[in-house]
């Protein structure tokens, strides 16, 4: 008996086969050696007084900085209250529901790679820090630099926090339903409500999954908000340079946040549907797919979560294979999990790359389905902007340009990756000849993971 079935193909991302004018193996070399060359590149110009972070700050008057700040946070809450209306009392098909469109498309992707990209605003629009500090203002409790302090352990529940929200997107059908969406929103603000009466501002810096992912991200920005009264403005990842107070959990957080991009890549491609086949054929895991059947489980969901987890467990792996490989050849004082720490931001430019070049289409195509839906949000005939009869126009963006954004991103991405993990080595080292022999395992790594991505976005979309 058959339990699972692969479906027809397309090509991955695209939505149609784009016939590449070189063999894909050209490609796949020259972005290896494009990554390689910024490593030799960073090895010969790059010298020490070069590696320190360099930026301009804009000053800005401190009236204006409140009154944006303000704007913004209203614009969170009045955000999250629309949303929740549109998830209980909305359409409840997905594509048709501003809960979903909104917070899977146009937030989970076009915000994210706003707020790497170009400036992460998350702070100031957050509407479960914004209800959390109006709470503890209103029950008394402290929030601030007098909040007490969570313990350290809870750092770990911003990467678990993590792992959560990619198994509702990715595995379980929660995505999917509205309903469900706008019950997982509620109670995302109760922890919040919760954490915040317990800690006040600092469950937001260490133990929120959301804040904690936004302010990772930020590091990235090109654009940083300094404090109300200045903005800086700097190069492309020049923030993962400045040293931050280490907080638990970040290497579980970032390494995790490429691997559930990768797993979602892999899932849908010939490899995975390759594993599917097996599963489905495997004589020895035949009783056990039986039982969980007949417990109700839904087999498919069952693989994808173990193949989500195995994914993740392996880039945390690989990632702490490398850091070990990496004192190994170039010695020194700091220990591995100090090495681990300092390094694990470099990693960031390769998971927004990946996030970009895997999405692109998406954001542009489903993310088409906002306009409808935010003109009746709650189902009641509105047509707020006029835009209520809009349908999707597919060819805004085609499988040439996908593919080439993406070919583009990804070598930048690991390029920038490269170059920033070398100049951090100096700033740590403070030898040049220890930091490029700590630089060739993480090198190899990113040549090897550029390779990977790109033979991942060229694979035939299976369904």
């Amino acid at each position: 008996m058959t339990f699972l079935a692969a479906s027809r193909t397309l090509a991955h991302a695209f939505g149609a086969r784009y016939d590449l004018p070189l063999p894909l193996g050209l490609y796949l070399a020259a972005a290896g050696m494009a990554v390689a060359a910024s490593f030799l590149g960073a090895l010969f110009f790059l010298r020490a007084g070069r590696a320190r972070p360099v930026h301009l700050d804009i000053p800005i008057p401190a009236r204006v900085g409140h009154v944006l700040s303000t704007v913004l946070g209203i614009f969170g809450v009045l955000g999250l209250a629309i949303l929740l209306g549109a998830a209980f009392s909305g359409p409840q098909e997905a594509v048709r529901n501003l809960a979903t469109v909104g917070v899977w498309v146009i937030w989970w992707v076009g915000f994210v790679l706003f707020s790497a990209l170009v400036v992460c605003l998350w702070p100031q629009v957050d509407p479960f820090r914004r209800l959390a500090a109006l709470l503890a203002r209103v029950a008394g409790r402290p929030w601030g630099s007098s909040s007490a302090k969570p313990p350290s352990a809870a750092g770990l529940l911003a990467p678990t926090g993590l792992l959560a929200l990619a198994w509702i997107e990715l595995v379980s059908d929660w995505s999917e339903e509205p309903y469900a969406v706008g019950l997982l929103v509620i109670a995302y603000i109760l922890v919040a409500l919760l954490g915040g009466l317990a800690y006040g501002k600092e469950w937001f810096c260490v133990v929120d999954p959301l804040s904690r992912i936004f302010a990772v991200l930020a590091r990235l920005a090109p654009i940083c908000v300094a404090s109300r009264t200045a903005l800086r403005l700097r190069p492309p990842g020049e923030g993962l340079l400045q040293r931050t107070e280490p907080v638990r959990g970040e290497v579980a957080l970032i390494t995790a946040l490429i691997g559930i991009v990768l797993f979602d890549g892999l899932s849908e491609t010939p490899v995975w549907a390759a594993v599917l086949d097996f599963v489905s054929g495997s004589q020895s895991l035949r009783p056990q797919l039986l039982w969980l059947r007949a417990q109700g489980a839904d087999l498919i969901q069952v693989i994808r979560t173990i193949g989500l987890f195995t994914t993740i467990a392996g880039f945390y792996g690989a990632y702490w294979l490398l850091i070990v490989l990496m004192q190994a050849l170039a010695g020194g004082g700091l220990t591995i999990s100090q090495l681990a720490r300092e390094f694990v931001g470099t990693l960031l430019p390769i998971a927004v790359a990946y996030h970009l070049s895997h999405y692109i289409s998406y954001l542009l195509i489903a993310g088409q389905l906002i306009f409808p839906a935010a003109s009746d949000p709650f189902g009641l005939g509105w047509d707020v902007f006029g835009t209520r009869n809009w349908s999707i126009d597919i060819s805004i963006i085609g499988a040439k340009q996908v593919w080439w954004i993406a070919f583009t991103a990804l070598i930048a991405g690991h390029a920038l990756s490269v170059l920033v993990a070398h100049r951090r080595a100096i700033l740590l080292f403070k030898d040049k000849r220890r930091a490029a022999l700590s630089q060739i395992p993480m090198t190899i790594a990113m040549v090897g993971l550029t390779v990977l991505s790109l033979w991942i976005l060229s694979q035939p979309l299976t369904e």
